[in-house]
């Protein structure tokens, strides 16, 4: 046997044996609380939370209406089954009792069989108002604590439930600002009310259903519209009388928000690269070409429809595959439109592709256009004049040589490159008078000059900004190493002194930090003195005395 009593009763009587004899009644099946009169009635009441109370009328200090009365107006003990216990039997007597909320009846004398029924069926009626009632208050912990905007509407539209998290989207402080309101009429946007409430009708009726997440816009309490993604609509009841609609989800404003900013900051990007100077293309991680500016198609030739999704290799002429990696400046030979062999100064920037991938941004240049020429070294043979000495005029340095003194800057620039020093010549003469009468055959010339319609690389007043690039990439792919520079007054046509100092100034820090040396032919009467000044305080003068 347990001893776990299944419930408590108490017993309200100004008569100890009345008490008594109910307790004899119920104790075997309940836990028997009991009082001699009203106002002690009302103290267990709030001591021990009966589940029925017994409830005599006649009492000395308070009636049994009057407990009644009081018990039933309040919320914490108005549920609770309350049996009025009377000798008198008249009908206005149980309209009183009713009018007052007692659930039932017992006369006086008081018998064993009826009391049990009678206590039996209202604790069970008690017991399952309980159940339900901790379930509801479970059901609204969960409402609280889910990160949802859950949602139900009536038969009329009207919010019967809402979520914690729906009050706090709607900006409300707490459910009974929202319950029975019209939820179309009060937190759908007017522009789109019709088509929403004609959307909800519509599955109701069973006439759409809803298989993935629709979003909409919600009114809240300061009138500020909010995007819901609804993610679950379920019809609670078949009958379009008693029908209740179930709907969840979640808030995506700021994910919304966020994304148009970033749509539009990729569009500002996007606009930003076509129109960029500068030749772009982006790879993904087989090196297919993913996206390619309008410079980038300029530059190769071809339209960026060709481009998009074709291998870089098929672009490259034999050229290993760049690394994905952050570098700058190297070179890459590209086949361009029409199948012409294009050397591209590169940068590479590695960054995360749209699929979350690795990606690899190129940034190109055609060296023949912005980094000046390029040309292959190539020696003389080795010939029998040795009238100079290439150690006496040391590698690292600017010669400066004076074309009105008697030496010959060719003379000397040629008896070194037949000593098998690779030469490079940039000459406002014309190359080929110059290779006949000194005898170089092989090494690169430079013509300074505007006649581009000549075979011969060339560089005119205009493309100053070649010079140094153009003897920047000899000097790095050759060994000890004589460049000879005359023409300088010819570049002065076209620009101005300043221009050609900080030329020849980007010159010379070149030339210092190699092993080759490089001799400028000029006329100091073309310049002010202060200018010539300036122009040759890092050179080494060339006298006679060096040959």
């Amino acid at each position: 046997m347990t001893d776990i009593k299944k419930g408590t009763i108490l017993v309200v009587d100004d008569e100890i044996i009345n008490i008594t004899l109910l307790e004899a009644y119920l104790e075997s099946d309940y836990n028997v609380v009991s009082a001699t009169g009203g106002i002690e009635a009302l103290i267990r009441v709030e001591e021990c939370n009966p589940d029925v109370i017994l409830l005599d009328v006649m009492m000395s200090d308070m009636t049994g209406y009057e407990v009644c009365e009081q018990l039933k107006g309040s919320e914490e003990t108005k549920y609770i089954p309350i049996i009025m216990v009377t000798s008198l039997s008249n009908i206005e007597d149980r309209i009183k009792g009713i009018e007052v909320g007692a659930d039932d009846f017992l006369t006086k004398p008081l018998e064993r069989f009826e009391i049990n029924t009678r206590v039996k069926s209202l604790f069970r009626i008690k017991k399952l108002h309980d159940d339900l009632v901790k379930e509801m208050v479970q059901a609204k912990l969960y409402l609280d604590l889910a990160a949802v905007f859950l949602l139900v509407l009536d038969e009329n539209d009207d919010i019967s439930l809402i979520s914690k998290k729906g009050i706090e989207i709607l900006g409300y402080n707490s459910e009974e600002d929202v319950i029975g309101v019209n939820w179309f009429a009060n937190h759908v946007p007017e522009s789109s009310r019709s088509h929403i409430i004609k959307l909800f009708g519509d599955f109701a009726q069973g006439n759409v259903t809803f298989d993935s997440c629709a979003e909409s816009a919600v009114v809240t309490q300061s009138g500020e519209e909010k995007i819901i993604s609804w993610n679950n609509f379920v019809l609670l009841d078949d009958d379009p009388a008693s029908r209740k609609l179930l709907i969840s989800g979640v808030d995506i404003t700021e994910r919304k928000e966020a994304e148009e900013k970033i749509k539009k900051a990729n569009g500002y990007l996007d606009n930003l690269i076509k129109a960029s100077p500068i030749a772009m293309l982006s790879l993904d991680h087989n090196y297919n070409i993913v996206t390619a500016n309008n410079n980038a198609s300029e530059l190769l030739g071809f339209d960026a429809s060709e481009l998009v999704a074709k291998p870089i290799s098929s672009l490259m002429d034999n050229t290993p595959l760049p690394d994905f990696a952050d570098r700058e400046d190297f070179k890459m030979n590209f086949i361009t439109f029409g199948e012409v062999n294009t050397p591209m100064n590169v940068s590479t920037s590695v960054i995360e592709n749209y699929d979350g991938g690795t990606g690899l941004i190129l940034v190109m240049q055609n060296m023949s256009k912005l980094q000046g020429l390029f040309v292959n070294p190539l020696t003389e043979d080795v010939g029998d004049i040795h009238s100079v000495n290439d150690a006496e005029i040391d590698p690292g340095f600017v010669y400066l040589c004076d074309d009105s003194d008697s030496l010959d800057a060719y003379t000397i620039f040629a008896d070194l490159t037949k000593q098998g020093n690779p030469g490079l010549c940039m000459t406002r003469n014309n190359p080929k008078n110059i290779r006949t009468q000194y005898g170089l055959p092989k090494t690169p010339f430079i013509w300074l000059t505007k006649n581009k319609a000549s075979d011969q690389q060339t560089i005119d007043s205009t493309e100053l900004f070649k010079i140094h690039p153009t003897i920047s990439d000899f000097v790095k792919k050759v060994d000890n190493g004589i460049v000879l520079l005359d023409g300088l007054e010819y570049l002065l046509l076209e620009n101005d002194f300043i221009s050609i100092l900080k030329s020849i100034e980007q010159i010379n820090d070149t030339v210092m930090g190699s092993n080759s040396r490089l001799i400028l032919q000029l006329d100091p009467a073309t310049l002010e003195q202060k200018e010539f000044h300036l122009l040759k305080r890092w050179m080494k003068y060339l006298h006679a005395n060096n040959t």
